[in-house]
């Protein structure tokens, strides 16, 4: 009887075991964003579509797991000043000097959200000029680090948020108005929905294929295709201004 009894307890468990390893395997599916679930490509982000898409939190909101830091006087993680900081779960810049966070992964095919804010300091050389960062995107791995590599840029600019640049070389088409400013190429969004300093803003980035549009707030204010470069690492720009990173969010879409 006791023999029995072993045998039938050491079957729940093992069943038990099995559960709740089966529970852990099994994908959990993703809330999908109001402007993937009402996108005219919707049926091309396949992972939404069939439900196995699964967020990636590229900011821990402890460290700076994952990432690599550039600064152009000290080069590749060598941050001596202190510029790259993680405070109360936030990602903060400094803002001086010039360089960037990067992510070791490189990603294609993605809904990207970053959330952030200003700060209230500058520095040379936008003491006078509005606070300027940006998200760089398709940064190639095979390409070299340096001011600035090249990538496509949402721009993140206090009045100026989600504009292109073509940076490094890169080339690209938009139905909206293109300008030339020295070597690079940028599209002009198409309003600005910027919420005022020190407000939190969301911009959002659906990279798919040859093809990007930009969103700030929720609203769509640019977009290109042709992109010359369609994969590779994401970049966070440190440009002499003091900003604040709260998250960093991914999402496959095929």
């Amino acid at each position: 009887m006791k023999q029995t009894f072993k045998l039938i307890s050491v079957s729940l468990i093992i069943g038990l075991c099995a559960c709740v390893q089966k529970k852990q395997e099994t994908p959990v599916q993703a809330e999908i964003p109001a402007i993937l679930q009402n996108h005219p490509d919707k049926v091309l982000f396949t992972k939404v579509s069939d439900g196995t898409a699964e967020w990636i939190s590229l900011f821990n909101g402890k460290d700076l797991t994952g990432w690599n830091t550039y600064i152009e006087k000290y080069g590749i993680n060598n941050d001596a000043e202190n510029e790259f900081l993680v405070e109360d779960q936030v990602l903060h810049f400094n803002g001086e000097p010039m360089g960037y966070l990067y992510t070791g992964d490189s990603f294609k095919n993605y809904y990207l959200k970053v959330v952030f804010r200003w700060g209230e300091k500058k520095y040379p050389p936008r003491l006078d000029y509005p606070r300027d960062s940006g998200i760089l995107y398709h940064f190639p791995d095979n390409v070299a680090n340096k001011l600035w590599p090249t990538s496509i840029e949402c721009q993140v600019q206090e009045n100026d948020c989600g504009d292109y640049w073509l940076v490094g070389g890169t080339t690209a088409d938009s139905p909206n108005k293109g300008v030339q400013e020295g070597t690079q190429g940028r599209f002009i969004r198409t309003a600005n929905y910027e919420n005022p300093n020190p407000e939190w803003n969301t911009i959002e980035i659906i990279c798919l294929d040859d093809k990007s549009e930009h969103y700030v707030n929720g609203h769509l204010v640019n977009q290109a295709h042709n992109l010359s470069v369609s994969e590779g690492r994401i970049l966070l720009q440190l440009e002499g201004a003091e900003i604040y990173y709260q998250s960093v969010e991914l999402l496959p879409l095929k």
